[in-house]
């Protein structure tokens, strides 16, 4: 009875010591996944930010990629055109540019000994405007009456529509005076580019006869 007795006080402490040893077994792994926890959380993070900003960056360099890929080619195609910039600048001009335009109407008549009796602008633009986004195409329209033989009248016609700065003529009135001279009104658009809002400076209206003034 005694050996009975002995036998499950050994067995109780084998079992209290197996209860003991799971407890501080499962313990143990608790406090060691919150100290993994604590250790590998921060690293997770870090990963996680670095990998943020890799992916921030790739975005960058594709971008940055791009805009020197469209610089390269803006590149070739200014040196394409190098060549004809001065012909554009010249049919296109950069402001109204109407003095040496008037001077070459002056040559025209000249050459065709024609008087130019007068001629009268609606607005024309003084200051030239910088070169940006908000330019376009305008247009510059003014009266131009000459005196002369028609036929000569014909052949400035011809040599105006051949100039390089393109002058479209709207409208042409033809009359003879009493001792037989042509007088000759028309209407001319001639073009420039210009700024979007309309110039700060400008003269409303310019009227000249006999010809240009230097």
């Amino acid at each position: 009875m005694a050996e009975n007795n002995q036998s499950r006080n050994q067995l109780g402490r084998v079992l209290s010591d197996s209860i003991q040893g799971g407890y501080f077994s499962i313990i143990a792994t608790l406090v060691l996944l919150i100290v993994l926890i604590f250790l590998i959380y921060p690293a997770v993070q870090h990963i996680t930010k670095l990998n943020k900003e890799l992916a921030d960056a790739k975005v960058v360099k594709t971008n940055l990629e791009n805009k020197l890929t469209n610089i390269q080619q803006a590149k070739l195609n200014l040196d394409q055109i190098r060549e004809g910039l001065p012909t554009l600048e010249l049919a296109l001009p950069l402001g109204s540019d109407v003095t040496p335009y008037l001077r070459k109407i002056e040559s025209f008549a000249r050459k065709y000994k024609l008087s130019i009796t007068a001629v009268q602008f609606s607005t024309v633009p003084l200051s030239k405007p910088e070169i940006g986004d908000d330019l376009r195409t305008k247009d510059l329209s003014y009266n131009l009456t000459l005196e002369g033989n028609f036929t000569n009248f014909r052949k400035f016609l011809k040599d105006l529509e051949s100039f390089i700065r393109t002058s479209d003529v709207t409208t042409a009135n033809l009359a003879r005076d009493n001792g037989g001279v042509v007088k000759q009104a028309l209407q001319i658009t001639t073009y420039y580019l210009g700024e979007d809002s309309n110039a700060a400076g400008s003269v409303s209206s310019q009227s000249t006869s006999g010809g240009v003034n230097e």
